[in-house]
């Protein structure tokens, strides 16, 4: 049934009675401008689409690096002492340290 002469000719028919309205060749118009040639295009809005998303996880690696470098400078300005001997391992002059690692 696929290849029935009279159903292609009647497709065919129908192709070209449907190109000849000019209702459906503005719309087959705006649907390539649309996709391909406008400045807004489907392939960019999808690539701009991903870039978004990239963006929007780096945003929250770069908000959590954040959250640590605050907690880390209350600790400092806690304690600095503290912060200078267990970091830098900073000590005394009359002092010795000895360095336990797990």
């Amino acid at each position: 049934m696929l290849h029935d002469p009279s159903r292609i000719s009647y497709l065919r028919n129908l192709a070209v009675q449907g190109w000849k309205n000019r209702y459906v060749r503005v719309s087959l118009l705006f649907l390539v401008w649309v996709i391909f040639l406008d400045k807004s295009r489907l392939v960019s809005q999808e690539s701009l689409s991903n870039d978004i998303a990239r963006l929007e996880e780096e945003k929250q690696d770069y908000e959590r690096l954040i959250g640590e470098v605050k907690r880390e400078q209350e600790e400092i300005s806690r304690n600095p002492e503290k912060y200078a001997r267990e970091h830098y391992f900073m000590k005394r002059a009359d002092e010795d340290i000895f360095i336990v690692k797990e």
